[in-house]
């Protein structure tokens, strides 16, 4: 699988990567994979896009997709974030495009924000949950 992914309970956090060639099917098993366990439930996620060297099937309307099932999966009564590290402009500028997505899907209460680099994300995901994405985190 080009996404593995692994729980880091004393932080409340899903750390995934992704490597290789991924499409719309790889990014959907991740979302009904880690939606599957209940004791995940409320964690916050990172997801590092770093390895990628090619995307199969991501256009406009599958990151829409992918969007509004992670959306359907939200647990509003606990709030969590979503960072998304991707260094290169092409994925970074998708990550920005699917945090605009999630945003506007029904049922989405989970704070989204792409990063460059995996310790800018990792000091959002350590800042509490109203903290902006791009406020000044010390």
């Amino acid at each position: 699988m080009p996404i593995v992914y692994r729980s880091d309970p004393a932080k409340r956090r899903i750390l995934a990567e992704a490597s290789g060639a991924i499409g719309q099917q790889d990014l959907f098993a991740y979302k009904r994979a880690v939606g599957a366990r209940p004791e995940w439930a409320g964690y916050d996620e990172v997801l590092d896009v770093s390895l990628v060297d090619s995307l199969l099937d991501i256009r406009l309307d599958n990151l829409k997709a992918v969007a509004d099932f992670a959306a359907s999966l939200d647990q509003p009564e606990q709030p969590s974030k979503f960072a998304i590290v991707a260094p290169q402009d092409l994925y970074f500028g998708l990550g920005r495009m699917y945090e605009s997505l999630r945003e506007s899907a029904p049922h989405s209460s989970r704070r989204i924000a792409a990063f460059r680099t995996r310790a800018e994300a990792e000091r959002w995901l350590d800042a509490p949950v109203d903290e902006p994405a791009d406020a000044e985190i010390t």
